[in-house]
């Protein structure tokens, strides 16, 4: 027995510094994997994205002109790389058009669904034609092959470790047998009392020979030792008030030391000094636990270690810690037990209180949860009830707005007018579109309930903003005897503004002092300065000079339109400032940045409506809506631009007509009587059997997400009302693919 545990340790050792090295070698060929790896799905990336930039470039002009044939040639041409799994060209809509991918075999296969793993790569890259993208190529590679030569790297290096491995251990294991595991077998066997047998001593191993004959003399004077300190414990624990108790398990007899006998609360030995006596003393609630404990520790489950109450003579009740270590006989039985007692009363109370107080926070929290919990849902209600009132407020403002910004529109464009009352009619125009852009504004700053709103810059003429702003208020002006000049610096010809918020800010400007005064000069002021990059400062003026006070003209909104404006212009980078009072001069004031823009990049709207080509004339369009004026609108811009109108009124009728004129494309209104927009959009995209012509869906509404719905109910795309003329004929020309043969675009709205 004794030479196979000798064996058993050369051969730990031998394996445990084998296991070394084959723990440095692992490392090592980790590090050399990941090398590898990285190295190998770096070369794997690298061919994904050419690929993907070389097919963007080769596919570009077949896409462009339209050669599926030579698409799919060029697609097929580059799947020669092994990694490559599936090509996919995406049209301009983000529509799959083609798809060359690899089946199980390795073949190539055309026009199948795409499929696809998680663990490929992608890259995509846009193919760019005549300037703008007309499609999106998407490469994938799997790694299967990589992976496959990686695990066979793997194997080669873990084989080459392993037999490395097994060489050195046994090498190692011989070693240490000769040199110095065959001398401490026979040190081992002096020890035991056997005749050692012959081994070569030198060096450390001679050293341990001769101090083993030394360390027996040493053994009995380091056991006496050990018994004094023990007996110095003793002494410590009593002058720490640590009681100390000693029970004979065989013959029941219970000593305790002073200190225990006054943690009972006892002069004299505890009742019969027996275990049953002590039982006795402990609380009836803790008698059966700490008999429990007991039995446990007899029959050697563990160490003795318990909790308990104690009640004194005097009718008062102590906490004690008790532990103990047991001892026993040759047979295993446990015959003695050795213990502390500890008295621990003030911080079992302690512990206790601490309890109650946490009891009572927790009720307190769950209170505070209940109340915030009703809260939570009467702010919930109170916010839908907001939503459902924002959206009924959108439609009620934006419906008065269709007729107005669409007919004046129709009739700025009438040869028949003449050129004041064209003027006139450009501004009404205008303020309908200012303010179609104030209710849009109040409505998300509204909603939104932080009140601010975000920029959309565009290539905008600071100068024509002014100017819109004079003609705006020219005729309030005039009534109230005001003089109008403009005040402005050479400017550039284009700089990039949020147009509509600041020409909001300056006509709330100048209505204000127009409301507070009467007479004098009101001065819009523009003044640039050039900045480094491109850049200018704008300081932007309105005074109101020479003027008297207006009395009160009980207008409710003023305070309304100030706000607004101060927002705007923190939005845009500045801080509104006003000065002076009515009756003497008064003036708002505020400094932005811009960047200048190139000209033209300017958008010059053109003066007429457009025209379909003739090969494009008749297209049918089916317009929906309830209103006869919204009805009549979009038939006068559509049916002189060449198309084709037919006219609904609600759902069913809209149903019912795309069933029998088979029409290219409907403007549906959403709110439709009896069956709404939304609804009917459903229901023609689940009924097959009708045709299923383009459906483009119109809102007043002023929130984003019946976009989604829409587009989720099966619309093409989704307009807000009122429309601007440029995007219902841009959405047309896309949906329709119509071209035309006067201007593609127009200024103005409809409903």
């Amino acid at each position: 027995m004794r030479t196979n545990k000798v064996a058993s340790i050369a051969l730990l050792v031998s394996v445990a510094l084998a296991a070394i090295v084959s723990a440095v070698l692992l490392v090592f060929a980790a590090y050399s994997y990941s090398s590898e790896r990285d190295k190998r799905w770096q070369a794997l990336e690298r061919v994904l994205n050419t690929s993907a930039e070389q097919l963007a470039l080769g596919v570009a002009l077949p896409a462009w002109n339209f050669d599926d044939r030579q698409v799919l040639s060029i697609m097929r041409a580059a799947m020669n790389q092994r990694d490559l799994h599936a090509v996919v060209l995406y049209g301009a809509g983000a529509k799959r058009e083609h798809v060359v991918q690899r089946a199980a075999g390795g073949k190539l296969e055309t026009g199948r669904p795409l499929r696809t793993t998680p663990d490929m790569l992608v890259a995509q890259h846009p193919v760019l034609a005549e300037g703008g993208a007309i499609g999106t190529i998407k490469v994938f590679a799997t790694p299967v092959h990589v992976q496959q030569e990686l695990r066979d790297w793997r194997s080669t290096a873990m084989l080459a470790i392993l037999v490395l491995a097994a060489v050195l251990v046994a090498s190692v294991y011989g070693l240490l047998w000769f040199l110095i595991l065959r001398p401490l077998k026979a040190i081992g066997q002096y020890v035991a009392g056997d005749t050692p047998h012959k081994a070569w001593f030198f060096g450390e191993l001679d050293v341990l020979n001769k101090s083993i004959h030394r360390m027996w003399a040493l053994l009995d004077a380091r056991y006496r030792s050990m018994r004094e300190s023990e007996e110095r414990l003793t002494v410590a624990t009593r002058a720490a008030r640590i009681g100390i108790w000693d029970w004979d398990v065989l013959n029941d007899e219970l000593v305790q030391d002073d200190e225990t006998m006054r943690q009972y609360g006892l002069t004299s030995r505890l009742g019969g000094g027996n275990y049953r006596a002590w039982l006795a003393r402990v609380v009836p609630e803790d008698r059966e636990r700490a008999h429990t404990e007991v039995s446990a520790v007899l029959n050697g489950q563990r160490e003795f270690s318990l909790r308990f109450r104690v009640r004194r003579g005097d009718g008062s009740t102590r906490h004690l810690r008790a532990m103990a270590r047991s001892m026993r006989d040759a047979e295993g039985r446990v015959v003695r037990l050795v213990g502390v007692s500890i008295d621990i009363t003030e911080a079992a109370e302690t512990e206790l209180e601490l309890r109650r107080h946490r009891s009572h926070l927790e009720e307190l929290v769950a209170e505070r949860t209940a109340a915030l919990s009703a809260a939570v849902a009467e702010a919930q209600a109170a916010g839908r009830a907001k939503s459902v009132f924002l959206s009924s407020m959108s439609q009620a403002l934006h419906a008065p707005l269709d007729s107005i910004i669409g007919f004046s529109r129709l009739m700025a464009q009438s040869s028949t007018m003449s050129d004041d009352e064209q003027r006139n009619m450009a501004i009404i125009h205008r303020s309908g579109q200012l303010l179609l852009t104030l209710i849009n504004d109040v409505l998300e700053l509204a909603r939104l309930e932080a009140g601010g709103v975000g920029l959309h810059p565009a290539v905008a003429d600071a100068g024509q903003l002014l100017r819109d702003v004079r003609d705006m208020v020219s005729a309030r002006a005039a009534q109230g005897g005001v003089a109008l000049a403009l005040d402005c610096d050479a400017l550039p010809p284009a700089l990039m503004l949020d147009g509509p918020k600041l020409r909001q800010v300056l006509l709330n400007l100048a209505s204000h002092a127009l409301k507070l005064a009467r007479g004098g000069r009101l001065t819009l002021s523009l003044h640039a300065t050039a900045l480094p990059g491109r850049r200018h400062g704008l300081a932007f003026a309105v005074r109101h000079a020479g003027a008297t006070p207006a009395a009160p003209d009980g207008g409710a909104g003023g305070g309304l339109a100030l706000a607004i404006a101060h927002q705007y212009v923190r939005i845009m980078g500045g801080e509104l400032a006003m000065d002076g009072a009515p009756g003497a001069s008064l003036e708002a004031r505020f400094a932005i940045e811009a960047e200048q823009a190139d000209a033209a990049q300017a958008a010059t709207p053109p003066a007429r409506l457009p025209q379909l080509a003739p090969a494009h004339q008749g297209r049918r369009i089916l317009v929906a809506a309830d209103g006869v004026d919204d009805r009549h609108l979009l038939r006068s811009l559509l049916a002189p631009a060449g198309f084709e109108v037919h006219e609904a009124s609600d759902g069913a009728e809209v149903l019912d007509a795309i069933a029998q004129l088979d029409p290219e494309l409907v403007l549906l209104d959403w709110r439709l009587p009896l069956l709404d927009g939304l609804e009917t959009t459903r229901r023609l995209r689940a009924d097959r059997s009708l045709p299923q012509p383009r459906v483009v869906l119109l809102s007043a509404s002023a929130f984003d997400e019946e976009r989604q719905q829409a587009l989720a109910a099966g619309a093409d795309d989704f307009l807000r009302k009122p429309v601007q003329h440029d995007k219902l004929f841009d959405l047309l020309a896309q949906q329709l693919e119509v071209a035309y043969a006067g201007p593609a675009r127009a200024e103005g709205a409809l409903s």
